[in-house]
């Protein structure tokens, strides 16, 4: 175990030199804290890898956009995410442009855009399908990599 050598003075009488012990209750505290945290991160559940930083190459990105100029709020709904009015939003753009990025594997999808709570079509949709409400769902085509 060190020690370290302390000199003190004292009104001009000589130097006394005193050992100092280290703080033992220090060192043991840090010990303990480096267990528990090498146990915690034995414990620790692992965490999910980003999709934008590896992303799926069997899947094909999408954008998705509209111009709606008085829009409050703008989703799609589709056959990629069970027709929920309300699972993906579009996000604001400059220009009253709304947007949204879809990483979809290859197929064939239909959607309908959601704004404002009403049900629009996509008027830059390629194609169109009829639904069973006596409308029109928009197709687009994912094609993989």
């Amino acid at each position: 175990m060190k020690t370290h050598t302390v000199s003190h003075k004292t009104q001009g009488r000589a130097t006394a030199r005193v050992k100092a012990a280290p703080a033992n209750s220090q060192k043991q505290s840090k010990k303990v804290a480096v267990k528990a945290a090498a146990k915690n991160d034995a414990a620790a559940k692992p965490i999910r890898l980003l999709l934008e930083r590896f992303p799926d190459p069997n899947k094909d990105f999408v954008l998705l956009q509209l111009y709606a100029p008085q829009a409050e709020t703008v989703f799609v709904a589709g056959s990629f995410n069970d027709w929920q009015p309300a699972a993906l939003p579009l996000q604001k753009q400059a220009a009253d442009r709304w947007v949204v990025e879809l990483k979809l594997a290859p197929g064939r999808y239909e959607y309908r855009f959601v704004v404002d709570g009403q049900w629009i079509d996509d008027p830059l949709s390629p194609a169109y399908v009829s639904n069973p409400f006596d409308g029109l769902n928009c197709v687009l085509v994912a094609a993989g990599e």
